[in-house]
């Protein structure tokens, strides 16, 4: 009986893995949906609250900004990640160092990945993706140089292969501007959120960054809430 027993469980075992999908085909699956999202957003406005804080060596609050914005469907979000003085160095680190790398499903060749189970995120089963970069990959940009050196995690639906969790941080410092000033740490998250029309949408990001350069250390995090989606208005 218990011999029985052995050989059911093993074969339970096998087939379970054999439904498992492999990494680079769930990501492949995550960017098509993702593009068909974005396109739908499109139909929707909504506010966005930022708080950006600069923080101590100990990650104590050393002083905080607050704004809320309204981001229109048919325009792309800017944070305003690319306007810093390239004249002034600080005003340059700051732009360099807030290129923003949340989008790696712009680059999933770059990467390695590995299904590590299921997971059920804010009532949502989702498969549990980690992904490592791979080494040696090109970039044409500052963000996609961090992103290169960026690990973390993917949770996906399992139903319709929504993106609903991103989370990631730096692997090790990044030069980032010429070679004054370094990238020293990175962590990000990035949360989905229900929409009116059913599809998940930008609902929560935290980034927070460690600049280092010869002339001054640059710490801070950035939160953006979004809410109130709504039919996008002329």
């Amino acid at each position: 009986m218990a011999k029985w027993l052995f050989w059911i469980l093993m074969a339970s075992t096998i087939l379970l893995r054999a439904d498992t999908p492999s990494g680079e085909d769930l990501i492949r699956k995550i960017a098509a949906r993702d593009k068909i999202l974005v396109e739908r957003r499109r139909a929707f406005d909504y506010d966005v609250a930022i708080m950006r804080e600069k923080l101590n060596e100990d990650g104590s609050v050393a002083s905080s900004e607050t704004e809320t914005v309204t981001m229109r469907g048919n325009v792309s979000p800017s944070y305003h990640t690319r306007d810093g003085d390239k004249d002034k160095p600080e005003e340059e680190a700051k732009q360099q160092s807030r290129e923003e790398p949340f989008e790696l499903l712009k680059i999933i060749d770059h990467y390695t990945y590995t299904v590590e189970g299921e997971e059920t995120v804010d009532g949502v089963d989702c498969w549990r993706i980690h992904f490592v970069p791979k080494p040696d990959m090109p970039y044409d940009n500052r963000e996609e140089k961090v992103l290169n050196n960026t690990n973390g995690y993917i949770w996906a639906s399992k139903t319709d292969y929504s993106l609903i969790r991103n989370q990631g941080s730096l692997m090790h410092p990044v030069s980032v501007a010429w070679v004054f000033a370094t990238l020293e740490k990175m962590s990000f998250r990035f949360d989905a959120m229900p929409m009116p029309n059913g599809d998940y949408g930008p609902g929560k990001l935290v980034y927070s960054y460690f600049v280092d350069t010869i002339f001054f250390d640059m710490r801070e995090r950035d939160t953006r809430k979004m809410s109130n989606y709504r039919a996008h208005s002329e």
